[in-house]
């Protein structure tokens, strides 16, 4: 070989190191080979970075698509091999499904976000899986970033706007929802917004433990301005604590302890209280740990105890779930409470 040619191969060196390194674009990670085996292969662009932004996306609009948004769309095999064994937390099989981006979190988990859309709503999910791709947990963050249009030519129509919605993540499993809503004013046809006339901002914070489980340590407000509308940022908390692990039992335990700052909230005649149905969401991401709870709960202190009870075409489903409990106390104990749903008041005689 000449100098002339080895002088050539050393110049070029680098670079052809740097190509077999990157294979062409995509990240060599061996946490991600249950993604290539799907066919999804993982680049720099679909790594996510410290900060999600949620998609900025307009409630009802039949113009949205996944177009403008980056990320890997699913084929229905991926949808059902990553997404539909979630369960409870996921909502019902949406027309769109988008990769927003995968984490490598450590302990062989990784964290992958999710954007679905069927032209009403929209939701963002994160699901965390292990080497073998196996789902460990997944959190379903909604209409997170959820934009109500509040017209200038009506402004008395009252109407909650979110301003500010993103998720941070760091390396030592701390997983952080940061949410700014408010009361905005807009055109609905060109997009102009006047300033709030109110807004708050909070955080939720979870740290994804060695399960790769989310575990919720609380929801805290770190901002306020203006004359806060205190009912409508109760309800957008509600929905938020439904931002929570299949499986960790403490969620419950922190749901019991926020129903008394509801109901400071709300009136006690308030027509669209949510608890009933925020508690049935809560029962069906996880039928067995709720029930677990509730049987164990059943005294004083279970605040969700009143706002528990499923319409009718759902209970012969949650009689099975009953059933498959192990302790005989806290089946008969649930069965008297589902079969009390039905009970009509005594009538006194005149």
């Amino acid at each position: 070989m000449t100098p002339k040619k080895i002088i050539w191969i050393i110049t070029l060196l680098p670079a052809l190191l740097l190509v077999a390194c990157s294979g062409g674009g995509k990240v060599q990670n061996p946490q991600f080979a249950f993604l290539e085996d799907l066919g999804i292969g993982i680049n720099q662009e679909l790594l996510l970075g410290d900060s999600l932004t949620m998609p900025d996306i307009y409630c009802g609009d039949p113009e949205q698509t996944l177009d403008d948004l980056k990320g890997k769309q699913l084929t229905p095999e991926q949808y059902q091999a990553l997404v539909v064994p979630a369960g409870g937390s996921i909502p019902d099989p949406m027309s769109n499904w988008l990769l927003l981006g995968v984490r490598d979190m450590g302990n062989g988990i990784t964290l992958a976000a999710y954007y679905a859309c069927n032209g009403v709503g929209y939701c963002v999910d994160l699901i965390t899986y292990d080497k073998q791709g196996h789902i460990l947990d997944a959190i379903n963050t909604r209409e997170m970033h959820l934009l109500w249009r509040v017209e200038l030519t009506n402004p008395d129509n009252d109407n909650s706007y979110t301003l500010d919605s993103h998720i941070t993540l760091d390396d030592g499993g701390q997983i952080t929802l940061h949410r700014v809503m408010g009361r905005c004013l807009m055109n609905y046809e060109d997009d102009l917004k006047a300033k709030p006339q109110w807004q708050q901002a909070w955080d939720q914070t979870y740290v994804l433990d060695a399960k790769g489980q989310f575990i919720l340590q609380g929801q805290q407000v770190v901002k306020e301005q203006g004359m806060i509308d205190y009912y409508a940022t109760m309800d957008f908390k509600t929905w938020d604590l439904l931002v929570c692990s299949l499986h960790d039992p403490g969620v419950i335990d922190t749901w019991n302890a926020f129903v008394p700052q509801v109901e400071a909230t709300y009136a006690a005649d308030y027509d669209h209280n949510p608890f009933q149905w925020d508690v049935a969401q809560l029962y069906a991401m996880n039928p067995q740990r709720f029930l677990n709870w509730m049987a164990l709960k059943r005294g004083n202190g279970n605040n969700l105890l009143r706002y528990f009870k499923l319409p009718k075409d759902k209970r012969p489903a949650l009689l099975k779930e009953i059933a498959r409990l192990d302790d005989a106390d806290a089946r008969q104990w649930l069965t008297a409470l589902v079969n009390s749903w039905d009970e009509k008041p005594q009538v006194k005689q005149p």
